[in-house]
């Protein structure tokens, strides 16, 4: 659902909130249609064209935007491959969308539409990478305007809070008012709607991901950092999805795919200058100046000024937290807390032995270490 389509919600205090979360999520995920298959199987593609589906808006997955810029799936893919067409998003919800229907091949989503990808019943989805993770610094972050008076959580007890429900960002938020143990408003508005209230006056906090929030703190001023997912030990992340279809029968195409993501990580962790002109030439983010750009990847925020901003990880098997987020904690809240997905994703779609065997045969043809992101 677009900025502009939503329709504003509200509801009351902590247990309204947690009340209200599971159906919110649940219906992003609804409404799709046409339906392709990745091997030919609906007519006007073919079994050599992939559909990628990003998020230009969401910063965990700009890893996206360097493969594409960068050319770098050209030059990984075998011969034969191509992408069709590179599919904007503004919520990882319609890329899991497209994906369930088989519109798109590859996906770049956020955590929560990640794992309810993957968990559907209709159509095999794998994650198989991170696009990206940090330690709250990305989704979950709660911002007010630059001259309000709020100076911390407590501060919004008993106010309103924009967000937008079903994302990542609201499942932080409800773990941040659960803790605090404090009643709050939350208005359902898209992020763009968020940051617009904001600016205006209309709203005294408001929660998001980056960029836009960036947009507001660092290139117009608006606003200002209060709080962030690292005060409640909540991790946020994108996943790199791929149809199983995808992953078994064009395993080729699918781990080349997956070296053009490794070196993207390389770049993005050891060239800023170069990531940032890439990052520049997408034109969704026209309005952005590079001295934003440039912050919301590399510049810590003044909240927190010890937790890195983004961490360049691909193999969420090696690490811990982003591990236990994907598998554990994001699951467990859609399904047990929110009732979103029927059951929790099966093993059978963690499928990061493709990613590996991408490792493998990356080695031996680079003279760089392709999960030196993993072991910093």
């Amino acid at each position: 659902m677009s900025d502009d389509g939503r329709a504003t919600r509200r509801t009351t205090t902590r247990r309204g909130a947690l009340a209200t979360a599971g159906a919110s999520a649940a219906g992003l995920l609804a409404g799709c249609t046409e339906s392709r298959v990745f091997g030919g199987a609906a007519a006007g593609f073919d079994e050599e064209s992939l559909i990628v589906g990003y998020q230009p808006f969401y910063t965990e997955s700009w890893s996206a935007l360097v493969i594409r810029h960068a050319d770098l799936w050209e030059k990984y893919l075998p011969d034969r491959y191509s992408v069709a067409s590179w599919e904007v998003a503004l919520q990882g919800a319609v890329i899991g969308n497209k994906m369930i229907s088989e519109q798109n091949d590859i996906g770049y989503t956020g955590d929560m539409p990640t794992i309810t990808a993957i968990a559907n019943e209709e159509t095999a989805i794998d994650l198989v990478a991170l696009a990206g993770f940090s330690r709250g610094q990305q989704c979950n972050l709660c911002f007010v305007p630059a001259d309000g008076d709020i100076e911390d959580p407590q501060g919004l007890d008993g106010g309103e809070i924009g967000v937008t429900t079903g994302t990542c960002t609201h499942r932080f938020l409800l773990e941040a008012i659960q803790e605090e143990g404090i009643d709050v408003e939350l208005s359902d508005q898209g992020m763009q709607t968020v940051v617009t209230n904001i600016r205006e006056g209309n709203l005294p906090a408001g929660a998001g991901w980056e960029p836009s929030p960036a947009r507001s703190v660092i290139q117009e001023n608006d606003a200002r950092y209060l709080f962030t997912g690292a005060e409640y030990d909540a991790n946020d992340a994108a996943g790199l999805l791929m149809l199983d279809s995808l992953v078994e029968e064009h395993p080729e195409a699918a781990k080349g795919w997956l070296k053009a993501e490794l070196e993207a990580k390389r770049i993005m962790a050891t060239d800023p200058e170069r990531t940032v002109d890439l990052i520049s030439q997408e034109g969704q983010l026209r309005d952005y100046d590079r001295e934003t750009l440039h912050g919301v990847l590399y510049e810590n925020i003044d909240v927190n000024p010890d937790v890195e901003r983004m961490l360049f990880y691909t193999d969420y098997e090696a690490v811990d937290e982003a591990d236990r987020l994907m598998r554990e904690e994001a699951p467990e809240f859609l399904y047990e807390n929110q009732e979103v997905i029927s059951g929790v994703p099966p093993e059978a779609r963690y499928r990061a032995d493709v990613l590996h065997e991408a490792v493998a045969e990356l080695e031996d043809e680079v003279e760089w270490n392709p999960l030196r992101e993993a072991e910093r």
